[in-house]
């Protein structure tokens, strides 16, 4: 039988699940989505219940459709970074799932963020001080919440806890804790000043492990009975997953994801500074790290004007609206922080922007200014990681933007780069699918192609250099009128 490894990968959105065979090739997919709660201003929470089954669902319904000539040998997971939640010693909820996207410890990173401490915090653990990350999270826990945080078993994210369920098992990969804010990537164990500041102690936090670490799905009567006793590699964090899964791993190799979120990423060495403190620094394996910085800000802004003003518009709709607009938008200008901001300017209070609106401007320009808005963020974030890493080679560009190729266009326009579109298929699950496959000592060659190429145009380059010029100064002269929610 031709031997095969289910790669699940665990995002904001979706649990998708892929079968791939060592040659690349895709024989199943499935996938299942699932709502983000905004009970407060600043909170973003999921179901972890809701996310198991999903899981749990995506397995047999790939299993079940695989024939009997394939052999499953594995099954690995990539995750979605700095989720929380509090469960007690049977592994059981005693909260939601507190996402990336929440905000409600902006004050404990603020206090927290430019002190001596912070600083060593950020070189130590790779990790930004802000509200997205698990650190920030449990001090505002600890302040707000005293008796369930002092109940609590374990704090562990979402990825934990599908492993805990699936398994038995407490574990948690170094790549996905090297994103927790509270993990030393040079000892590769939990961070002792994170420790005291905290008031945690390491038996509240999963045990590290390789991502090639393995165990095996314990009887569960709801899952199919061809993954019971089956291998399961922990994998890691869904960026660090795509940079491999996109075959960009070779120096000068970048890496440009939009989709509910964004990120830039590069492959770093050791020497890799970051002085100014607008990057991550986050584990693959312990000898390579993945430099990049994330948005808040990518698809999900163009979701919202398109449920609020649209009637629900496709993005490859909304991306053909927007090209019947001039290059600029005619002047009109927009902040896409409508979530708040991670890198470069870290900031959890910014808000969305609409500037120099006038009677002249229609609903496709406001489509064009955000599309160019997310574009300009994406850019600065790109100018970051180059001015640490050096000047990038090539260029792939995946996510939910390639659903747009109007929008991939402005996106090469507005960086200056040639962007080459990744393969078909989710990279994270295909990262997660090379770690099964070097796990169980399988060569593994993946045959995600890359698609097409976009070039810049190159006639609106002084065009576009203004307009980004505007957007930071802009920002600047709107910064301190953000107030803080909540």
């Amino acid at each position: 039988m031709t031997p095969f490894v289910l790669a699940i990968d665990i995002g904001t959105t979706s649990t998708k699940a892929l079968a791939v065979l060592s040659n690349g090739n895709v024989l199943k997919s499935s996938q299942r989505f699932y709502p983000t709660h905004y009970p407060k201003p600043g909170y973003a929470e999921q179901n972890p219940e809701q996310i198991l089954k999903a899981v749990k669902e995506v397995i047999n319904d790939v299993l079940s459709c695989v024939t009997d000539s394939y052999s499953l040998q594995g099954i690995c997971f990539s995750c979605a970074m700095h989720s929380l939640l509090a469960v007690d010693a049977a592994g059981n909820p005693l909260s939601p799932l507190i996402i990336w996207a929440d905000t409600r410890s902006s004050s404990k990173a603020k206090q927290l963020k430019n002190t001596e401490l912070g600083h060593l915090l950020h070189e130590q653990t790779g990790t930004a001080v802000h509200p997205m990350s698990p650190l920030c999270k449990i001090l505002w826990w600890k302040e707000h919440e005293p008796d369930p945080f002092h109940r609590t078993h374990k704090f562990i994210s979402i990825k934990e806890f599908v492993i805990h369920h699936l398994c038995g098992d407490f574990l948690i990969d170094h790549s996905l804790a090297s994103a927790t804010g509270l993990f030393n990537i040079e000892t590769l164990a939990w961070s002792t000043e994170a420790m005291q500041l905290t008031g945690l102690t390491a038996s509240k936090l999963s045990e590290p492990v390789s991502i090639y670490y393995k165990t095996k799905v314990k009887s569960h009567s709801d899952l199919h009975p061809k993954a019971l006793g089956i291998d399961v590699f922990m994998g890691g964090s869904d960026g660090c997953l795509a940079q491999l899964g996109s075959n960009a791993m070779n120096p000068g190799d970048m890496t440009i994801t939009v989709g509910t979120s964004g990120a830039v990423r590069r492959v770093g060495g050791k020497n890799v500074r970051d002085d100014e403190r607008k990057l991550f620094r986050y584990l693959l394996d312990p000898d390579v790290l993945i430099v990049g910085g994330a948005s808040n800000n990518g698809t999900v802004i163009m979701d919202w004007f398109s449920r609020e003003f649209m009637s629900s518009a496709t993005l490859d709709e909304l991306g053909k609206l927007a090209s019947e607009v001039p290059a600029g938008c005619q002047g009109l200008l927009a902040l896409p922080y409508f979530q708040g901001e991670r890198a470069p300017i870290y900031n959890p209070e910014a808000r969305g922007v609409f500037f120099n609106v006038s009677l002249t401007h229609t609903r496709a320009h406001f489509v064009r200014a955000l599309m160019e808005g997310i574009c300009f963020e994406i850019l600065s974030i790109v100018k970051s990681v180059e001015s640490n890493c050096g000047p990038s080679k090539k260029v792939l560009v995946s996510g939910g933007i390639t659903h747009s190729l109007d929008w991939v266009q402005l996106l090469s326009t507005i960086t200056g780069k040639e962007l080459i579109l990744s393969g078909e298929h989710d990279a994270s699950a295909l990262g997660a699918a090379a770690v099964a496959f070097k796990g169980l000592n399988i060569p593994f060659h993946c045959s995600q192609k890359d698609h097409s190429v976009f070039t810049p145009d190159h006639s609106l380059g002084y065009l576009y250099q203004h307009k980004f010029e505007q957007f930071e100064k802009l920002y600047l002269q709107v910064e301190s009128q953000f107030a803080q929610e909540g």
